[in-house]
């Protein structure tokens, strides 16, 4: 979709990112750090630079406690950013279509690989909608709250909620992916955009 590639430097002189601790070292002299993520350098690419649609598949490292299947220390991200002509719907329509895609190519071109991993570490198929599920971040925590959880809609969602509303998600509308948007602003990184009808949400 017009996207250009680009490859960012990893030794920064500081953390791009707030959420996430840094591996820091010494660059001949001075502290620098690896990078936790190439959001800054895209952000310059696609809006100051004239791009429009940048991306990158690259290392990324954060010192962040790893005995959690959430979190990695080292892993080989891909990180997208693009201007947006009217909406921020265009970059959630964007990520709902890359994701779809590649379930679709997983399931085409891996069903073997698939299989034997089920074997091994049993789990149910992946459900999506060709057409990606958008809620807003008040209605997931509506949801929570109607399935008897304690979930504020100014307050982050903790692991155990995120699970459980991922589960009443499947349950509803029949699918395990989903694009969740307008978080708190409080709960997001220091770049996010906020809402013009609510300063409170991003």
């Amino acid at each position: 979709q017009n996207f250009m590639e680009i490859h960012p430097p990893k030794l920064l002189s500081g953390a791009s990112e707030g959420g996430a601790d840094v591996f820091t070292l010494d660059y001949f002299g001075k502290p620098a750090c690896l990078s936790m993520s190439p959001q800054l350098h895209k952000q310059m690419a696609a809006a100051c630079g004239g791009f429009e649609r940048v991306f990158e598949i690259g290392p990324v490292f954060r010192a962040e406690n790893s005995n959690t299947r959430r979190h990695l220390c080292e892993f080989t991200g891909l990180d997208l950013e693009m201007a947006i002509v009217e909406h921020y719907d265009e970059v959630l329509d964007v990520l709902g279509d890359l994701f779809v895609y590649i379930f679709d190519g997983l399931k085409e071109k891996c069903g073997p690989e698939l299989q034997r991993v089920k074997e091994q570490h049993g789990f149910e198929d992946l459900k999506y909608l060709k057409k990606t599920l958008k809620i807003d971040y008040a209605t997931g925590c509506k949801l929570l709250r109607e399935a008897g959880v304690d979930q504020g809609d100014y307050d982050d969602l903790s692991t155990e909620n995120e699970k459980k509303l991922g589960d009443i998600v499947r349950e509803k509308y029949d699918t395990d992916f989903f694009i969740m948007d307008k978080y708190p602003l409080d709960v997001r990184p220091f770049y996010t955009m906020p809402d013009p009808n609510n300063p409170k949400l991003s």
